[in-house]
């Protein structure tokens, strides 16, 4: 499509004018076409402009989704390299569930602009405004190699975390057991699921769902969630966001397939958890009680000990943040 080729030019040129001959040229067009195919562009919201007599300049704040560019930036082996760019989906996690995957590839990456129905633990909504964040789910295929799936909530937070930092220079915390934070705000969630399979119901299959806010946050979670443009001022990095994510998240998944490896792992990720040493109310386990938080055990569990001064292994349970009085 000639507006994707023209998008693409623009982009590999951001902040910089190219004349609508150039384009022509390029592209083996008129500078009619060019033209139209540009007017397109700033109809679907590309923040492109249109300079007399000069030509066309496409803005440093544009954040326009573009699978190659993505691509030009992966160097991974596998993750990601069979992939779906989606303008809209009611949420990514569900789109690969009720896609027929027999034949797609461990590694596929669907990837989307907006989500209608964006989800995060428990079934709470994950708001997920068009072309406000980046949004991302995984297909990992396991051959029932894997019984728990907490270890890769972990090794994306890892990889969430290590890349919003180079791409963003932002400062990114982890509050157990699958929200990136900055400056005591959620930045990121993740999701995983898992599909059990056979008569032993082993895991065969994980879905790893990634949702990060990188443009306005909506007012109503102002209060409580940030975004990159909200910490560092900057926009127009989703394509390199989405694809440091997907190395990063292949690097670390490539330990923790290395059992002696996966030490190591638990301690990149307690190095980033904010809340150990803090005081937190633990509830989903029975009766709410305050603990304060000591680390996590080697299989992910968030370990507290409580004012009776009881260690507990948490699990399944959710923890948030108590204001000593």
């Amino acid at each position: 499509m000639l507006k994707n080729k023209v998008l693409y030019i623009l982009e590999k040129n951001k902040g910089h004018i190219v004349t609508g001959g150039q384009l022509a040229s390029i592209l083996g067009v008129s500078r009619n076409a060019v033209w139209k195919a540009v007017n397109t562009l700033k109809e679907e919201g590309t923040a492109i402009i249109s300079i007399p007599n000069s030509g066309y300049k496409l803005m440093d704040t544009n954040d326009t989704l573009f699978e190659e560019l993505i691509r030009e930036n992966l160097t991974t082996e596998w993750i990601g390299k069979a992939m779906a760019l989606l303008p809209t989906v009611h949420s990514t996690n569900q789109h690969l569930k009720e896609m027929d995957t027999t034949d797609i590839p461990s590694g596929y990456v669907v990837i989307a602009n907006e989500q209608t129905h964006g989800r995060g633990r428990r079934s709470r909504t994950f708001l997920s405004p068009k072309s406000e964040g980046l949004y991302l789910s995984i297909l990992l295929k396991l051959n029932g190699a894997l019984k728990d799936i907490r270890l890769l909530t972990i090794c994306t937070a890892i990889a969430v975390s290590s890349a919003l930092e180079k791409v963003s220079n932002i400062q990114a915390d982890i509050k157990w057991v699958n929200d990136i934070y900055c400056n005591g705000k959620k930045i990121c969630g993740i999701l995983t699921e898992g599909t059990l399979s056979g008569e032993l119901q082993e895991v065969s299959s994980v879905i790893v769902g990634i949702g990060i806010n990188t443009g306005r946050v909506p007012a109503e979670i102002n209060d409580i969630a940030t975004s990159v443009q909200a910490e560092v001022g900057i926009r127009g990095i989703r394509n390199q966001l989405a694809a440091e994510v997907l190395n990063q998240f292949e690097a670390v998944y490539r330990d923790f397939l290395e059992t002696e490896k996966q030490h190591d792992i638990i301690r990149r990720y307690q190095e980033r958890l904010f809340i150990i040493g803090k005081q937190v109310c633990v509830t989903g386990t029975g009766q709410p009680y305050a603990a304060t938080v000591i680390g996590i055990d080697e299989t992910g569990a968030l370990i507290v000990r409580d004012d009776k001064q009881v260690v507990h292994h948490i699990v399944t349970g959710e923890i948030t943040l108590e204001m000593r009085k």
